[in-house]
């Protein structure tokens, strides 16, 4: 390899090294961003050369540079004074030359540049030459300067956001490869450490290798351990950093944060630098427990709603249950007069009247709270038209009112609903329709298609509803000045009804009927057609007669067991099962007595009212079913609680069924058939 500037003595010798040499210096010399420059101070001379003086736009800079005197011309004013103590500090120390300052161009503007340079001295030390060389730094420069107002800018933006920015860097990661990101150093924003509550001039005095100890020191205790698992995850499955958790600032002012970052990893899995952001979310967190406080809150407001309703309707029923009761025994007896049965007629209609409202504002309370019990399925919805007919027949033919079913060839359509809410719906519609009819009027029931959906229109022939009271139609308790009429009402169907149509998936809408009345509409998806074979085996077109009773069927005489702490209740079911000789009552008003009856009587089936003193229903119930004696046996719980929630409790807590009050002796009956029944089998 040849020595790039070879001996003095080898050069004089040899003309063609030397010519050599000095084509490679010129290509040096001429190389682009370079000005090399030479100093005689035994002389006081001055050389410079160099294509970065051309780039300057000087074209003859030995012209114009003639000496040590007019070289200050070309050094910014601002920076001339360290430039000369930087010279002066070499010539009297030897110090390095290594300097960054400004040099005037052609055109008056100032680039950028960096001199360094070296001395030869004489025999005494004196300096006789100082040659150096100058870079191009504007480039350099620009890219600093963009990035410093980068930094500021992003500065800024973290400091309106009061977000922070910072790394952790592993620095032992290359000296020790298996500790790498154990320790290290914490690189922050200055915003990262305001947060804290430290100003700008704390922050710089931090000590760099006990910042992440000082950070840490500021975490809720209880979220320090969640966050160390965090970090733990992170280095075993190398995923993203996010992280919620709480921090002490100023004066011990406790907030939110949510960290979130990633890492890189060396090549022995260890961590060699981890970088994210904090962001202060405090004030969601804030907003977060308001909204969840408020859900609490309306939560227990309904929950209190709901507990009040069911406690009214319980406590309603109780006495309901004697008043429909004896109502109805005395209204049957013939040997009252005929006036006094009227009046347990109105008695009994106006108890009717008030449990119907009692049920109404339940259901509506627990369509509300979402806790609406419904048992969805296909159904012909003709055959529950034709059934809501017998039980509103007897009202219509008092007025001489007609009741017209229209199925318009969907007779049998099916659709896909809870078959008693849907009675329910059809029931507090064509009773409206009489009640707000003309006497010998009309109310139909017509069905259409609509879009897909089967439209159940009951149209009667009344007054209709105004345009300024359509506007309240689905308000609760708004009769719409009928409450000033002699039509019984509460305001309550309507709405009610209009919230099960809703549940059901379907929906209720007004409008006038053609010519005359109101037209109120029910709408269901529509399912597929099918013949009237299959209609007839699901029974659906079969209708239940409201009069009919259904008695007993059985002639074999058994023993009904009624455990019950109201006396009028047992007197009422006495009354009930007087004519029917071949069912027994037995009856205590004491639980634990009766539970030592049940065990010496051992009665074919076992009535039990489920607020009892000193001891609840579902308590009796384990105790039978636990016992070898008395397990067998049907029980069937009877409770004023009648809520869905009350009746699929009481199921699945094993009663064989639940009836609740006022009781009606046919469901009584049906459910002493079914389970005697199937004791026998």
């Amino acid at each position: 390899m040849s020595l790039w500037l070879p001996d003095d003595n080898v050069l004089v010798n040899n003309s063609h090294l030397l010519k050599e040499t000095l084509s490679r210096y010129r290509r040096l010399l001429d190389g682009d961003g370079y000005a090399f420059w030479e100093w005689g101070l035994h002389n006081g001379t001055y050389r410079c050369g160099g294509s970065f003086w051309e780039k300057l736009g000087y074209e003859a800079v030995d012209d114009s540079v003639t000496s040590v005197d007019n070289v200050q011309e070309y050094v910014h004013p601002d920076d001339f004074g360290f430039v000369y103590n930087v010279i002066l500090d070499h010539l009297r120390h030897n110090a390095p030359i290594n300097v960054v300052y400004r040099i005037k161009a052609a055109d008056g503007t100032y680039w950028w540049t960096q001199a360094s340079a070296s001395s030869t001295r004489d025999s005494n030390g004196r300096v006789t030459f100082l040659t150096g060389v100058n870079f191009d730094l504007s480039h350099l420069k620009d890219t600093e300067k963009a990035l410093r107002l980068s930094e500021a800018r992003h500065e800024r933006v973290l400091s309106d956001s009061n977000d922070g920015i910072w790394e952790w860097s592993a620095m032992d990661a290359n000296v020790n490869p298996r500790k790498a990101g154990r320790i290290g150093r914490l690189h922050t924003s200055y915003s990262f450490w305001r947060q804290l509550g430290y100003s700008e001039e704390e922050m710089d005095s931090l000590p760099g290798n006990e910042r992440l100890a000082i950070w840490k020191s500021h975490i809720h205790p209880h979220d320090l351990p969640r966050l160390n698992h965090c970090l733990k995850m992170h280095f075993k499955t190398r995923g993203p950093i996010d992280f919620e958790y709480r921090v002490f600032g100023e004066k011990g002012k406790m907030f939110w944060l949510r960290s979130r970052g990633n890492s890189i990893f060396n090549t022995h899995g260890r961590m060699i630098l981890m970088s994210g952001i904090n962001i202060n979310i405090t004030e969601f967190k804030e907003s977060e427990e308001r909204v969840r406080k408020a859900k609490e809150d309306a939560e227990r407001a309904n929950k209190s709603k709901t507990n009040f309703l069911s406690s009214i309707s319980h406590e309603l029923r109780t006495p309901l249950n004697a008043i429909l009761g004896f109502s109805r025994l005395l209204a049957g007896d013939e040997a009252l007069e005929k006036n006094q049965r009227e009046n347990a007629h109105y008695i009994h209609d106006a108890g009717n009247y008030l449990l119907q409202l009692v049920n109404g504002i339940l259901d509506l309370a627990q369509i509300e709270a979402g806790k609406l019990f419904l048992s969805m399925e296909r159904i012909f919805p003709a055959a529950i038209v034709r059934e809501s007919f017998t039980y509103c027949r007897n009202g219509a033919a008092e007025r001489q009112i007609a009741l017209l079913f229209e199925p318009n060839g969907l007779e049998y359509c099916s659709i896909y609903v809870d078959p008693m809410r849907l009675r329910q719906c059809l029931l507090n519609l064509i009773n409206n329709a009489i009640k707000y009819n003309v006497d010998g009027g009309t109310v139909r029931v017509c069905f259409s298609e609509v879009n897909g959906d089967l439209a159940i229109a009951v149209i009667d022939t009344g007054m209709g509803i105004s345009l300024e009271q359509q506007k309240n139609l689905f308000e609760m308790f708004n009769r719409l000045g009928a409450e000033r009429s002699n039509v019984e009402g509460s305001g309550v169907g309507l709405v009610l009804t209009r919230q099960l149509a809703k549940a059901m998936k379907g929906n209720l809408l007004y409008s006038d009927a053609l010519g005359k009345g109101a037209c109120f509409t029910l709408y269901f998806s529509l399912l597929e057609s099918c013949d009237g074979e299959e209609a007839a085996v699901n029974n659906n077109l079969v209708p239940y007669s409201a009069s009919q009773t259904v008695g007993l069927s059985f002639s074999i005489t058994k023993k009904l067991f009624y455990i019950e702490d109201n006396r009028s209740n047992i007197r009422l079911l006495e009354a009930w099962l007087q004519p029917y000789s071949q069912l027994t009552l037995l009856s205590e008003m004491d639980p634990i007595l009766g539970l030592y009856q049940i065990r010496s009587e051992l009665p074919d089936i076992v009535l039990i009212d489920i607020n009892l003193p000193g001891i609840s229903g579902y308590d009796l119930l384990c105790v039978l079913k636990q016992d070898p004696l008395t397990q067998h046996l049907p029980v069937v719980a009877l409770s004023a609680s009648a809520m869905a929630l009350d009746i699929e409790r009481g199921r699945s807590m094993g009663f064989d069924d639940y009836l609740t009050k006022p009781l009606n002796l046919d469901q009584l009956f049906a459910v002493i058939n079914r389970l005697l029944g199937r004791q026998a089998a």
